[in-house]
């Protein structure tokens, strides 16, 4: 996998510093640019494409959620704030990571890349050709990226910070966020069943009013995502 291009915003300037000499430290990454203001970021980027960007929040002019909605592209996001109260935006906008400033630990802005590097490559993976479905998936499970053969696949559940795919005969616990795993598998194979789960639609055994099962996992059904379910199996 080639290095991440990134670049970093924020207006200020030892923020900039810190993260850039993070940057340097990572091999997987490769620094275009760093800008002071989200308007002079917001003028640069749309003309220049980036794998990841790592965004202050609170910034003059434009806060940085406002300038993820001006891109041309979805790049990957790592959101950086010192509050705590911006991580519940940081869901909806589907970013890969939330920094705490100040990012002093090394340790904790690498599982932050690594989460971005782990939705890039879900994104780098969906075929080109829809009419062709794909057959598996990378994940990032440890340091090693694993193809899964989306066939073996039973479910997907949210685990915290990460997702455990759980496999014929095995529990992985993967690198990736349940709205990209989401994103990547292909829907007339699998479905978000509750805020926590997606499962792989002909696995599915049994089904009753607020469960179903597969294998011998009993997995809850939420209100809000059982229509969908029960438009898409095929059923008497």
């Amino acid at each position: 996998m080639k290095p991440l291009d990134c670049a970093v915003v924020d207006d200020d300037q030892m923020m900039l510093k810190i993260i850039a000499s993070l940057i340097a430290k990572t091999n997987d990454l490769n620094l275009l640019g760093l800008y002071e203001s989200s308007v002079e970021a917001a003028n640069a980027l749309a003309k220049q494409k980036l794998d990841l960007l790592f965004l202050d929040v609170e910034m003059p002019d434009m806060t940085g959620l406002e300038l993820i909605r001006t891109l041309p592209y979805h790049p990957q996001i790592i959101l950086v704030s010192n509050k705590k109260r911006y991580a519940l935006d940081a869901f909806e906008y589907d970013v890969a990571d939330y920094l705490l400033k100040p990012v002093s630990s090394y340790a904790r802005f690498l599982q932050a890349v690594e989460r971005a590097k782990a939705k890039q490559l879900l994104v780098r993976e969906k075929p080109a050709d829809s009419s062709k479905p794909p057959r598996h998936i990378y994940l990032k499970v440890d340091s090693l990226l694993m193809q899964f053969d989306l066939q073996d696949i039973l479910w997907v559940e949210a685990f915290g910070d990460y997702v455990r795919v759980k496999t014929h005969d095995k529990l992985h616990t993967v690198y990736a966020t349940l709205k990209s795993m989401e994103e990547a598998l292909p829907v007339e194979d699998f479905v978000r069943i509750h805020r926590s789960y997606i499962v792989r639609i002909d696995k599915i055994e049994n089904i009753d009013i607020s469960n179903l099962q597969v294998e011998n996992k009993i997995l809850p059904i939420s209100q809000s995502h059982k229509k969908k379910l029960m438009s898409m199996i095929n059923a008497l």
